[in-house]
């Protein structure tokens, strides 16, 4: 059987990026295993936008792209947990305590895709939550992380907030200018 990740590779017929990324870097930075199928896909095409929507975060993703740094993403976390003990963006009803939310991709009207950490950094995958601009709305899917990026290439995933319209563009990947 073909995983996600391969299938992705194939479709957008992805190239591999000329340097290779220092993942243990990248998850000593982040404090949390980067879940392998996502590493996998970068490994294998780089960082890019996928259906001219989907900003997949990379480690080191050059001048210019700070806003898609994987290494920044710990950071983020960091922001939005403060926002929700101040009270200024409720966390989603269902979030286990303790975990934190880790973003590794956005679009450009303001959604964005985290892994759901656990305390416990034992898992490879996590849980995947999808907000909107403003935290008022929170999508939950348990699936691989190439798994849910496939379905949205694929347009079978169900959601409010990733846009099924997408999926009619002509260039299935773009990657980042180095």
């Amino acid at each position: 059987m073909t995983t996600s990740p391969q299938q992705l590779t194939e479709l957008a017929r992805l190239a591999p990026p000329a340097d290779s990324f220092d993942w243990e870097q990248v998850e000593q930075r982040l404090g949390a295993p980067v879940p392998q199928d996502y590493r996998t896909l970068l490994d294998a095409g780089g960082g890019g936008l996928w259906l001219d929507h989907v900003r997949l975060f990379v480690p080191a993703p050059g001048p210019g792209l700070k806003h898609v740094d994987l290494e920044r993403s710990g950071l983020e976390s960091e922001q939005l947990q403060d926002l929700f003990e101040d009270e200024v963006v409720e966390p989603p009803d269902d979030l286990d305590p303790g975990s934190r939310l880790l973003p590794w991709a956005s679009t450009g009207t303001g959604v964005t895709l985290y892994w759901q950490v656990p305390p416990e950094v034992a898992a490879d995958s996590y849980p995947i939550r999808v907000s909107d601009r403003n935290g008022d709305l929170w999508e939950r899917f348990d699936l691989l992380t190439t798994d849910l990026l496939l379905g949205i290439v694929q347009g079978e995933v169900q959601s409010e907030l990733l846009n099924e319209w997408w999926t009619g563009h002509d260039t299935l990947f773009k990657t980042y200018a180095r």
